[in-house]
């Protein structure tokens, strides 16, 4: 039986707020270490893979339960308590980060232990508090489905205007479908589009630039080859290397493609995939450019369905 004084000092309010507070944190810290085994469950379709996730969720909210709230002094009340929100704070991390998805997935970090906080305030000394945890888990959640589908269609045109490029200053080499561009960044008014290495494939970068007249006209981006050789292999054709990597340089009216990779790629490789460049195509932008800044629509429902079903079944659900 617990003390009358320490019945006393454990229900005091601010006893109570640190309690809340170690939760949020620990819950937080917890999601981004031991929780990444959740996305792996899902992706690899094996429950077995995310059994860390909850026992230790649960065994954390028992500890700081046993410690912070005297009506859950004796152990088997406590321990389904624990089991109750610490389940609900695993399933309350993957519903912040589906609402995270219509924004920013950094944008979920510091929310992501706030549902097993609340969940604990449901049962924590004083009506005020348990009412306070109440309205603001059920706002949290109304919110969280409300507002991000309420926001504008993710498309290909709200990426590209979120970099301010104009389409003909966008290029994508033809790799064909099964191998998308990874990463596009904004240069002096054109995209660099970053090829990922993928088996036997090398690394390649591709990006538009004003017509380069010879090999010492200035290239306005940041890409440069350090201790690079320049020389002039056509009309308006260039190519620049150095020690690591090459770039082949091919003038278009008033603009000039470049096509670079590593030390791997030889001139002539680098000229035929110059020959099959495009602009990006919707799907290109999808997959390389990130959203716009003010966000896009996304079911978080159907979102948190798919992810929480990817772990259960087998079947392909696209994690």
């Amino acid at each position: 039986m617990t003390p009358r004084t320490a019945q006393r000092r454990l229900t005091d309010g601010p006893l109570v707020a640190l309690a809340l507070g170690t939760l949020w944190l620990l819950g937080t810290l917890g999601s981004v270490t031991v929780g990444l085994l959740l996305p792996l469950a899902a992706f690899l379709h094996v429950p077995w893979v995310a059994l860390p996730v909850p026992l230790v969720s649960i065994g954390v909210v028992y500890l700081v339960g046993y410690l912070a709230f005297p009506d859950r002094a004796k152990p088997w009340p406590r321990l389904a308590w624990a089991v109750a929100v610490g389940t609900f704070g695993v399933f309350g991390a993957i519903f912040v980060l589906e609402v995270a998805k219509a924004f920013d997935p950094w944008f979920a970090l510091p929310f992501l232990g706030v549902p097993v906080a609340l969940a604990a305030g449901l049962f924590a000394p004083g009506n005020w508090v348990r009412a306070g945890a109440g309205v603001l888990l059920i706002a949290l959640i109304a919110g969280g489905i409300a507002l991000p589908s309420a926001l504008p269609e993710d498309t290909a045109a709200r990426r590209l205007a979120g970099v301010g490029v104009p389409r003909e200053r966008t290029l994508a080499a033809d790799f064909g479908p099964q191998r998308l561009p990874t990463k596009a960044t904004e240069d002096s008014g054109s995209l660099i589009v970053e090829y990922a290495p993928q088996l036997w494939i090398s690394p390649v970068w591709t990006f538009v630039t004003d017509a380069v007249e010879s090999c010492e006209t200035p290239v306005k981006t940041d890409w440069r080859l350090l201790g690079a050789t320049c020389a002039s292999v056509g009309d308006g054709e260039f190519i620049r290397q150095n020690a690591d990597r090459i770039e082949f340089v091919q003038r278009r009216g008033a603009l000039s493609v470049h096509v670079a990779g590593n030390h791997n790629w030889k001139p002539d490789e680098l000229r035929e995939l110059a020959g099959k460049t495009h602009p990006l195509t919707d799907a290109e932008i999808i997959a390389s450019m990130p959203k716009a800044p003010s966000g896009s629509r996304t079911d978080v429902l159907a979102g948190f369905a798919k992810f929480v079903r990817a772990i259960f079944t087998g079947r392909s659900l696209g994690y």
